[in-house]
């Protein structure tokens, strides 16, 4: 198997690529436009995934927007949980003492 993608050169050269395009590029919200209105963190993305019996233009938009709503509430819970989990662990640092 080629070993190049761990070639720490190659993931340099990416960045530099990335950077160069970032830079070359004018009007970055529409640059990324397309991608920001299909993620999960866009009410679109759920309005699109909302029941297609619920077929009135403003019923849409409020069960899409409860959907967005019910998404962040369920990443709010997930982070919550992991910073409790992360309180109650004993850190390695105890066993040094």
């Amino acid at each position: 198997m080629d070993d190049s993608s761990q070639d720490p050169r190659r993931s340099l050269q990416g960045r530099i690529g990335a950077l160069e395009s970032w830079a070359r590029t004018a009007d970055r919200a529409a640059r990324t436009r397309r991608a920001r209105a299909a993620s999960p963190g866009s009410v679109d993305y759920w309005i699109a995934r909302v029941d297609p019996a619920i077929t009135g233009e403003e019923q849409r938009r409020k069960a899409g927007e409860a959907a967005h709503r019910a998404y962040m509430l369920r990443l709010a819970r997930a982070s919550a949980d992991t910073r409790s989990r992360r309180r109650r662990a004993p850190s390695s640092n105890d066993d040094a003492e």
